[in-house]
């Protein structure tokens, strides 16, 4: 009868787990087309591609796509005029965006099978060259596996989203996981609470979706990682710990996160170890007996780098010279400081971390997890397997990390989202307790025994309806969440909380849906200050011109589509340009705030009080010994400065900035470095040929201080110079 109950008991825990599996991945599956692209598709997923290619032909080159121009012409009838480092760039057909299988809009037989990220101009030999010295490659391969399989080969799904079935299949996995583990240990209905809370955790729901180049995968292999290592050590298998050596592998192929997993396995090792400890084994009986663990914990590590380390061709050649770069790459960007100081404590803490933490999880996690965690310290860490002292240290060694003097973290807490696996598991321990606590309670006073059960679980549960249907609201921009206790996005943007609205790319698509649906045919677009390749060109509509447009005050008619979130409003002139001067034609919101914004950049779209010029000519300045102070007379809502020069016998510009002033003690900085192109891309670089053109987005201001590296150069000779300002 026992081994009768036992089996219903496993077949149910089976089936939970399985259910969980594929239900997340059916969701996810089904809402993925709602997504845009990750920040750092374009270098990732081009990387993955490029080794990929590496192992399926062994050339570091694409080469042979030099005959890909023929095919094209032969398929399509169309001559294009394509060359190696542009075929890629060519838009050959339209994907229809709102779905995620492949429909182009000319016959599939006519499109090359081949992916708009294996780009000629970043194959493997330039890579090695130049660019491999970041995040390893082990998810970047196997997003571009599933690209290869399902694009490439069965033509099922469309080039951009089969990458993102990657990250898709191992969150499903993942929610199976923190079932199964929390389950087995504390019940299914703990199960079902940690699941929940996995599902509806903003940032993992939406970073599943498009997330699969480093975050999501490495939280997945971390968390599989230590799951087999407690499976090994607390079931005495080898087998298992093994097993924990390959994910040790993929997850540190994926990011070196994983490294730190040494300050949660080593307490919690020695710890469930003093607790199993047998006075009747003397130290060599120990080993004798464990032989086999104890060789599989060595060996396991020792796999773990075989993994990333034969599978990178960058290691292959000058190992030690390669490992030292990447290193003092996670060094940099774990040190560098560029959180705001409020954040840092009096003994050098980062706070920030955590207060992203308590601002962006659900109110309802927090309040389970609180009560998690003390049913965790009342049971003093004594169950059989210590899984609750496991769950917390991983849990707290992630944040702790990043929270310790000296270092540092920026747009959020996605870099280290392993933390809310077990955040998730203890949220589950937290509602079998409570369900417990209320369960006790009403049987004191009603006579049912069962009613009781059924009604705590139902509270718990009900619990989860707020912000269930607060991400319906928010839909598909879960990752800029922000929970009651700081008034939402609205209130993080009115406390200006760093971070706040950074949505990594995921409303690109739904802008691209309006841009298809509303502009004018032969319409001219382009994005803010983010590259082109964050949106696939061939989502867009085929006769849009699709490129680097930024007319500025030109206002040469661009569509220009960009995403706002906190610090963009001064990060560039085109953004305060666009902000402060052109009225949007869509906003895509969250909590009332817009996340993206859409421009037509026309007279007929500027704001009042921005059409009247007036132009001040001949205006006074005068050399110092770091450049040119110009002095206005008059405080006025500057426009543009126009500069002619002559160029003979002088030095070209090496760097130059510009500053702003209203009385010359309070001085503004001018976003950019002189000289470049990014301010109007339709001027060219400036300055250039003896004319100097700085636009400005109606500042207020009397002096304009122009620094100069050298202090001779070119620009300095002025000729003639023009202020143009907003009467």
């Amino acid at each position: 009868m026992f081994y009768h109950n036992k089996v219903i008991k496993d077949t149910q825990m089976v089936f939970l787990t399985f259910f969980s599996t594929i239900f997340f991945f059916i969701f996810g599956m089904g809402t993925l087309p709602d997504y845009g692209i990750n920040w750092d598709a374009a270098s990732h997923l081009s990387r993955g591609q490029a080794y990929l290619y590496y192992y399926l032909t062994g050339e570091e080159d694409y080469s042979n796509f030099n005959n890909l121009k023929l095919y094209i012409e032969k398929e399509t009838g169309i001559k294009k005029n394509i060359t190696k480092y542009s075929v890629f760039r060519q838009r050959l057909y339209q994907q229809n965006p709102n779905t995620i299988f492949f429909s182009p809009d000319i016959p599939k037989s006519q499109i090359p099978r081949i992916s708009v990220y294996q780009n000629t101009g970043a194959d493997l030999q330039d890579m090695k060259d130049r660019y491999d010295f970041g995040h390893p490659h082990i998810s970047d391969v196997l997003a571009s596996i599933f690209n290869y399989v399902l694009f490439q080969k069965l033509g099922l799904l469309n080039d951009i989203d089969s990458y993102r079935v990657y990250s898709v299949l191992l969150s499903s996995m993942l929610v199976g996981l923190v079932f199964f583990w929390t389950a087995s240990s504390y019940g299914k209905f703990a199960g079902i609470v940690a699941t929940l809370s996995l599902v509806l955790y903003p940032l993992f729901w939406s970073e599943s979706h498009f997330n699969n180049e480093k975050d999501i995968p490495e939280t997945v292999f971390i968390t599989f990682m230590l799951f087999s290592f407690w499976k090994g050590i607390t079931g005495k298998s080898w087998k298992w710990i093994l097993t924990s050596g390959v994910f040790f592998g993929l997850a540190l192929g994926t990011k070196f996160n994983v490294l730190f997993s040494i300050f949660v396995i080593l307490p919690w090792l020695i710890c469930y170890l003093i607790s199993k400890r047998s006075k009747k084994l003397s130290p060599r009986n120990f080993f004798k007996k464990y032989a086999k663990i104890i060789i599989a914990i060595a060996a396991a590590p020792i796999l773990g780098f075989l993994i990333v380390f034969g599978t990178w061709p960058l290691f292959w050649t000058d190992p030690l010279r390669k490992i030292s770069r990447i290193v003092d790459f996670y060094k940099t960007i774990g040190t560098a400081a560029n959180i705001d100081q409020g954040f840092i404590s009096l003994f050098g803490v980062n706070t920030y971390p955590f207060q992203w933490i308590l601002y962006t999880t659900p109110v309802v996690i927090l309040f389970l997890v609180t009560f998690g965690i003390i049913k965790i310290f009342l049971d003093k860490f004594k169950e059989k397997k210590m899984q609750s002292l496991l769950f917390l240290l991983m849990l707290v060694i992630p944040v702790a990390r990043v929270t310790w003097p000296g270092m540092n973290i920026y747009g959020g807490v996605r870099q280290i989202m392993e933390y809310i696996p077990p955040m998730a598991m203890i949220a589950g321990i937290g509602g079998e307790f409570l369900r417990s606590w209320i369960c006790r309670l009403l049987i004191r006073i009603t006579i049912s025994k069962y009613k009781p059960i059924v009604f705590s679980s139902a509270l718990v549960f009900v619990l989860y309806i707020p912000i269930t249907l607060k991400l319906f609201e928010i839909h598909p921009n879960e990752n800029v969440y922000f929970n009651p206790l700081i008034g939402g996005l609205k209130g993080a943007s009115e406390r200006n909380f760093p971070g706040w609205g950074v949505s990594f790319g995921a409303p690109y698509r739904e802008a691209i849906e309006w841009i298809n649906k509303n502009v004018e045919p032969g319409a001219k677009l382009t994005t803010g200050y983010e590259i082109l390749s964050n949106i696939p060109a061939i989502f867009i509509r085929p006769d849009i011109d699709y490129k680097s447009n930024r007319s500025g005050y030109l206002r040469e008619g661009e569509y220009v589509i960009s995403l706002r979130f906190q610090g963009v409003e001064k990060r560039s002139y085109f953004d305060m340009y666009l902000d402060n001067i052109i009225e949007p034609v869509y906003q895509i919101k969250a909590d009332g705030v817009p996340i993206l914004k859409i421009w037509k950049n026309d007279l007929d779209h500027l704001r009042s009080g921005w059409s009247n010029e007036e132009i001040i000519d001949n205006l006074k300045y005068t050399k110092n010994g770091k450049g040119i102070l110009f002095d206005i007379g008059k405080e006025v809502k500057l426009s543009r400065l126009e500069v002619n020069y002559d160029q003979n016998g002088c030095p070209e510009l090496d760097s130059g900035y510009l500053m702003i002033s209203k009385d010359r003690n309070v001085w503004e900085r001018i976003p950019g470095v002189l000289p470049e192109e990014v301010r109007i891309k339709t001027l060219g670089i400036q300055p250039r040929d003896g004319s100097f053109i700085e636009p400005f987005a109606g500042q207020t201001a009397r002096y304009i201080n122009f620094f100069v590296t050298p202090v001779d150069t070119c620009v300095t000779q002025i000729e003639r110079v023009r202020l143009y300002y907003f009467k």
